[in-house]
């Protein structure tokens, strides 16, 4: 079973819109799976409204009484999940596709995925989401392929990546719960990234599909940019960006940008590389072969037995 979550604050209309959409996609044709809705502490009078606009769908629906953030949201509603799998949905995210969590789970199904992301599009068809990725000059985080056409082709693979965005992410609940959750201490922001860097530092993956798609407003609760954002909202963004950051920088300083080709997934490139860092002074060893980049042992021992392999040490 996946559990899907959803976290929502201050909105009714939106998550309705939300809901149709994705129960009119037909998640899966496969796979059972739950809805559950967590208001991240509105006000009583619009808890009662969407307590009463939902009453009609198959959704468990939990009311917090205080604002916490968006990571003790998710993790309200991952502790009464019943799925072996979480899939966090955003409110403002839309649904066009059909079993798109097929196209997800197909991942999340291969040895040692934790975390699966998937293309994310405005809704004029570009690219919102493609992957995470490192800017060390600036201290920034930005999505791989934003503003690209919806069908620009590398954004249609497959492909490991730094980290995805939890708009749409897709988490093994083992993992989750090695984890402990999302780390309560980022309220809004940056809270996905540190846990896709977490993945990684725990020996499993974080995998990009591009097969599976939906539509992303971004922003519909907090707003887009610095001009329209609440205070209230920027303030707590601030907040969690400085705590990522005393707890993160020292390594991700020695993330790069670019890789040795120059047409490589930057995402991709960053996470090969994290691998090394966290891993240490262990041996790291990452291997492209004719379906892609692995990092499994097992696979690497055969790779070299049919010599179809070229590895690199990062």
């Amino acid at each position: 079973m996946v559990s899907i979550i959803i976290p929502t604050v201050n909105q009714v209309e939106l998550v309705e819109k939300c809901l149709v959409s994705l129960l009119k996609s037909g998640p899966s044709a496969v796979y059972p799976w739950e809805l559950i809705v967590v208001d991240d502490g509105s006000p009583p009078g619009l808890q009662k409204e969407l307590r009463h606009l939902l009453r009609p769908y198959p959704v468990n629906l939990l009311l917090k009484e205080k604002n916490t953030g968006f990571a003790t949201t998710v993790n309200r509603g991952a502790a009464v999940a019943r799925g072996q799998f979480l899939c966090l949905v955003n409110n403002d995210v839309f649904f066009e596709q059909r079993n798109w969590l097929d196209q997800m789970m197909k991942e999340a199904l291969k040895p040692r995925v934790g975390v699966v992301g998937s293309r994310l599009l405005y809704p004029d068809g570009r690219i919102q989401h493609g992957g995470i990725f490192y800017l060390p000059s600036h201290r920034l985080f930005d999505h791989e392929y934003r503003y690209r056409p919806g069908n620009y082709p590398p954004a249609l693979m497959r492909r490991e990546v730094l980290g995805v965005t939890g708009a749409l992410m897709l988490v093994n609940k083992g993992l989750w719960d090695k984890l402990g959750g999302m780390d309560e201490r980022f309220f809004v922001a940056l809270e996905d990234v540190d846990f896709s860097l977490r993945t990684w530092e725990k020996g499993w993956r974080v995998v990009y599909t591009g097969s599976a798609y939906a539509v992303h407003y971004e922003g519909y609760t907090r707003g887009r940019g610095w001009a329209d954002k609440n205070p209230f909202w920027l303030a707590k963004e601030m907040e969690s960006m400085e705590r990522f950051f005393q707890k993160w920088s020292g390594r991700l300083s020695l993330l790069r940008t670019a890789g040795r080709n120059k047409s490589e997934s930057i995402s991709r490139v960053q996470a090969l590389r994290w691998q090394r860092i966290v891993f240490g002074r262990k041996k790291s060893f990452v291997t492209r072969t004719e379906k892609g980049w692995s990092t499994d042992e097992s696979t690497l021992c055969q790779l070299r037995n049919t010599g179809i392999s070229r590895t690199l040490r990062l």
